[in-house]
């Protein structure tokens, strides 16, 4: 009996700790040096990427990653409260865009997902798909990709443009707002798992 209550209690327990750090968030204040940095994201020809945010602005930078400057990149930002996913994969830019009034201040849910030449956007559970050209689909190369970027970009990148396959993103306004729950493969593991910062300008919340 008390082995039960034991393992009743551990699992209470553990219940407890996934939902509060689920519920860990933190605060973009879209000031001229905010934004997050995270792991590279191991893209593939079939990965996954979501994120949750907040906000009561209508445009901003969500999130950016390349592949070190060469042709391939993915940004994500709101655009009249609308989601548009901008990237290319080595044939060509693709824009894809679903939502709207996402500066609603209400969390809302992005997944980006990959299937060779499809990609997948989904807001709130609404999708839409883009086919890319070409014969190639790999986002660059792992090892000399950036790492992802959400909020905005660092400071360093307006003296280094050359390392930035889409130049414009550090023009960007920069989000103002809550983020969490960034998911995705990264080189250190094998499946989807939650993101922890690696660096930033950027304030935790629970």
């Amino acid at each position: 009996m008390m082995r039960a209550n034991a393992a009743a209690l551990a699992l209470i327990l553990m219940t407890l700790l996934m939902f509060g750090q689920a519920a860990l968030s933190f605060v973009l204040d879209g000031s001229s040096t905010s934004y997050a940095q995270f792991r590279k994201w191991n893209a593939a020809l079939n990965g996954s990427l979501e994120f949750e945010f907040k906000t009561e602005q209508g445009n901003g930078l969500l999130l950016y990653t390349d592949d070190g400057g060469t042709y391939d990149f993915f940004e994500v930002k709101l655009v009249e409260s609308a989601l548009r996913l901008r990237y290319n994969l080595g044939g060509g830019a693709q824009i894809v865009t679903v939502g709207h009034d996402l500066g609603d201040g209400h969390w809302h849910k992005v997944q980006i997902s990959r299937s060779n030449e499809n990609t997948t956007l989904t807001v709130d559970g609404v999708s839409a798909v883009s086919t890319s050209r070409g014969k190639e689909f790999e986002f660059g190369k792992l090892s000399g990709n950036s790492d992802v970027y959400v909020g905005g970009m660092p400071g360093w990148y307006n003296s280094k443009l050359t390392l930035l396959a889409l130049p414009s993103v550090i023009f960007e306004p920069r989000f103002n707002g809550f983020i969490r729950n960034l998911v995705y493969t990264d080189a250190e593991s094998s499946v989807p798992r939650r993101q922890e910062m690696k660096s930033h300008d950027a304030k935790v919340n629970k």
